[in-house]
């Protein structure tokens, strides 16, 4: 009988090699499971760069690429990325940068045309006319570091010349923060690796599983973005989970940076600014040392002509806001820091507003409202970053560097897009957490050629391109020069594909004086010998 119970009793080797199997039975039935997915067509991958529907050789920014970030994708927000086309394969004597951000970056709420890529695109264009530009942008709403880094090794993909950022207001309640309403985990270590396993089919499976299981969110439909992506309302200053949002925001930074550090391409990033004097704070504790405390005590120092104090009461009430629609002063710091550890240029983008604000402190004269900068807030942002690839001799010899007054004058933003912008800006107000309900907002019916067209794009009745176009026959029409050769260089860069774009600019500007046109006539006859 022992000798029975003796042989029944498996060996060393053999107890590894059955412990094996149990350890690998899991990965391998999911590894089975997920060649299964993939081979009956389930799942879907969400490129940052797709090609161009009708333009052989062209690249744009995938417009659904947000699905990527979604952990339940039935509450994807209305988000995407302005297309900028460019060439799949980048042509010999090309300087191309790739600028990542959130809606500041992204020009919200005028467009392409106010934001730094749109107006370091034809700055840089007219300041090297014998180079070929590309400034293509990946910014996006609501979005933060973690999506930054997510896009960095796509980016890199592409050959980037030098990569501009200006982000960190998000880093709280944007996607994946640690306070957003779209989260995929409060963790560092669990949203990294919720991204890197984004392309599973096993993943998608199981998320569509779980959505399955309980209904969408309420509440989403005719309400803005801000009114519907904050989970964690107040933060307050100092706590456990502001600290996270700040470590959050320092890794995934050090990661990115130390990314292009390692790749050889050198970075602009900015310092982050807000609105400091006319924005009250949206959510305030109580007592000294509050935010509606510091508020109160900026606005006696101002009327006391104290205006240096009055800025930091400010911008220490801003830090105390327990609703985290605005960076910390925090962000700018370890922004810095971290920019020195991995060799990125800082520009100093806060100072730049300072300077040009009334009293040195940021308001209404430069923001929209709470972050949003105006047309001449963007102006400012863009600057800083042109003037910071001056100082480091970018792309080549600077003969011939466009003036802040002619830049200014040529700004690529047309009256559609102001009007647009500015109603867009309104229509943000109008909900939380700008008022406590939800109020109408209603654009009157106007006669007026342009007013008409921006209402119409406004609405949805025309695409940017089509209101573009419109607007251009409208000048011709006029014969409003200045105006017609504006909107022909948005379209001719908005299309570098199209010859015609090209030859349509370039008598444009002929026709308004400017010296620029032989930039879109040699595209145009580089076109057309190919």
């Amino acid at each position: 009988m022992a000798d029975s119970t003796r042989a029944a009793v498996p060996s060393p080797g053999r107890r590894r090699v059955l412990a094996a199997i149990t350890v690998l039975a899991p990965f391998l039935l999911l590894l089975l499971l997920e060649a299964g997915l993939r081979l009956g067509g389930f799942g879907q991958t969400y490129p940052l760069f797709v090609p161009v529907s009708g333009a052989p050789g062209f690249l744009r920014v995938n417009p659904d690429v947000v699905r990527r970030f979604m952990v339940d994708e039935r509450e994807t927000p209305n988000l995407w990325i302005r297309p900028v086309f460019f060439p799949r394969r980048k042509a010999p004597g090309t300087f191309r940068i790739f600028v990542q951000g959130e809606s500041t970056t992204e020009g919200y709420p005028y467009g392409y045309g106010a934001s730094p890529a749109g107006m370091l695109q034809q700055r840089l264009q007219r300041t090297f006319p014998r180079r070929r530009i590309e400034v293509v942008t990946t910014a996006m709403s609501a979005v933060n570091t973690y999506t930054l880094l997510d896009f960095s090794g796509e980016i890199l993909e592409q050959h980037p010349d030098a990569v501009v950022i200006y982000a960190g207001h998000n880093e709280y309640v944007g996607l994946l923060g640690v306070g957003s309403g779209f989260s995929a985990g409060r963790r560092r270590p669990v949203v990294l690796a919720f991204l890197g396993l984004k392309g599973s089919r096993v993943l998608q499976l199981g998320r569509r599983v779980l959505s399955s299981l309980r209904p969408a969110r309420p509440g989403r439909r005719d309400r803005t973005l801000m009114a519907t992506i904050v989970d964690e309302k107040e933060i307050p200053y100092g706590s456990a989970l502001y600290r996270r949002g700040l470590a959050q925001y320092r890794a995934n930074l050090r990661a990115l940076l130390g990314r292009y550090r390692q790749a050889g391409v050198p970075v602009f990033i900015a310092t982050v600014v807000s609105n400091e004097r006319d924005q009250p704070p949206f959510i305030s504790g109580q007592g000294a040392d509050s935010a509606a405390w510091h508020f109160e005590r900026g606005r006696r120092l101002e009327r006391l002509g104290r205006y240096r104090e009055a800025r930091q009461a400010y911008l220490a009430a801003k830090d105390r806001d327990e609703l985290r629609f605005r960076a910390p002063e925090e962000i700018n710091r370890i922004l810095r820091e971290v920019a020195a550890e991995q060799g990125a240029h800082v520009v100093e983008v806060q100072e730049a507003f300072h300077r040009a604000a009334r009293h040195g402190i940021v308001g209404h004269d430069l923001m929209l409202e709470h972050l949003h900068p105006n047309l001449q807030g963007y102006f400012i942002l863009a600057d800083a970053f042109y003037e910071a690839f001056r100082r480091q001799g970018m792309i080549g010899a600077w003969k011939a560097p466009v003036s802040r007054r002619q830049a200014w004058r040529e700004m690529p933003v047309t009256e559609v897009d102001r009007l647009y912008g500015e109603w867009r800006a309104r229509y943000l107000m109008s909900d939380w957490p700008f008022t406590a309900r939800k109020e109408p907002f209603e654009i009157p019916w106007s006669a007026d050629p342009v007013k008409s067209i921006a209402r119409r794009y406004y609405h949805g009745g025309y695409e940017w391109p089509d209101a573009m176009r419109r607007l251009l026959a409208h000048y011709r029409s006029t014969g409003d020069a200045t105006e017609a050769a504006r909107v022909a260089v948005l379209l001719a860069e908005a299309f570098p594909n199209r010859a015609e774009a090209q030859r349509t600019a370039a008598a444009a500007l002929r026709a308004a004086g400017r010296s620029d046109a032989g930039v879109y006539q040699r595209r145009a006859e580089e076109m057309t010998r190919r």
